[in-house]
């Protein structure tokens, strides 16, 4: 059995953010959701969950499943001594499974070659936002831990920073933060866009931390490891050659950083059910302890 990969994902209420409902959709509505079902046709192929229940892991309730996308094919088939394209009596379907985490809302999901991480967050994401009580979610994916801090740190000259946030839970550490960069004006979503074509301050002057980032970009970047949003970073390294004339020639060298394509995964053969679910119960107390600032757990 080949190894299968699996990607760390944070499920966020958006449409309903400031519903007084809140804790309720999140731990009663959107569990309904899952194990209820409704299917949706999208680009010829079907798409539901399947496969799904309400477990009891380590004394956690956790949910696990698969997204499934599914249709009739038409298949040859050998009749007597002849052969004929039918069209099969049930849908062929191909799934990708998961394991949902509903009180850290946290989703370790499959990626294959049918249905790729992205295309399952998004599936995801309309599966549960069709329904009227839900209402709109917001499936965002959970970068590798300091990643976007080592990555902006090693770019001479970071010139260009765009954070795509959007609303995290009310009562959350990470409400705070978000409330302190739009000053209360009740957004639900942000776009920032810091520029500099000569290099943006990036480390915090007052500081005696070499490493410290200001306010705005330490706020942005918790809130995107915390899986409430993405960035993209971009800039130059400068490196010095000598011309032709033995003088010298300062030339730039473009960097750039995104957060989507860096996204916490886990690959796993465990071919029984009861170890890979182990596995992926360990991947998902890890990514909670790392989006509340934790100790790193060994999975």
């Amino acid at each position: 059995m080949s190894r299968r990969v699996f990607y760390a994902a944070k499920v966020n209420i958006h449409g309903n953010i400031l519903s007084p409902n809140l804790k309720e959709l999140i731990l009663v509505h959107i569990p309904r959701v899952i194990l209820n079902p409704r299917e949706i046709k999208l680009r010829s192929w079907n798409w539901s969950f399947t496969d799904y229940a309400e477990i009891s892991f380590e004394g956690k309730n956790l949910i696990i499943g698969n997204v499934t996308k599914s249709r009739h094919v038409k298949q040859k088939f050998k009749i007597g001594s002849s052969t004929q394209l039918q069209q099969t009596e049930h849908e062929l379907a191909k799934t990708a499974f998961f394991v949902y985490d509903p009180v850290g809302e946290i989703l370790a999901h499959e990626s294959t070659s049918e249905i790729s991480a992205s295309d399952f967050r998004d599936l995801f994401r309309i599966l549960l936002s069709r329904d009227p009580l839900v209402g709109e979610v917001i499936v965002k994916p959970v970068p590798i831990p300091h990643k976007i801090r080592n990555e902006v740190l090693s770019i001479q000259k970071v010139t260009s920073i765009k954070f795509e946030l959007i609303h995290p839970n009310p009562g959350e550490e990470e409400y705070n933060i978000y409330q302190s960069i739009i000053d209360d004006a009740g957004l639900k979503t942000l776009d920032i866009k810091l520029v500099n074509p000569d290099g943006l301050k990036i480390i915090d002057s007052v500081s005696p931390d070499a490493t410290k980032f200001t306010r705005t970009l330490e706020n942005g970047i918790s809130l995107v490891e915390s899986g409430y949003g993405e960035v993209a970073v971009r800039g130059f390294d400068e490196y010095v050659r000598k011309g032709k004339r033995k003088e010298s020639i300062i030339e730039k060298k473009s960097r750039k950083f995104s957060s989507s394509n860096e996204v916490r995964y886990i690959q796993i053969h465990e071919p029984d059910q009861e170890r890979l679910l182990s596995r992926l119960y360990k991947f998902i107390m890890d990514i909670k302890s790392k989006v509340k600032g934790g100790e790193d757990i060994d999975v």
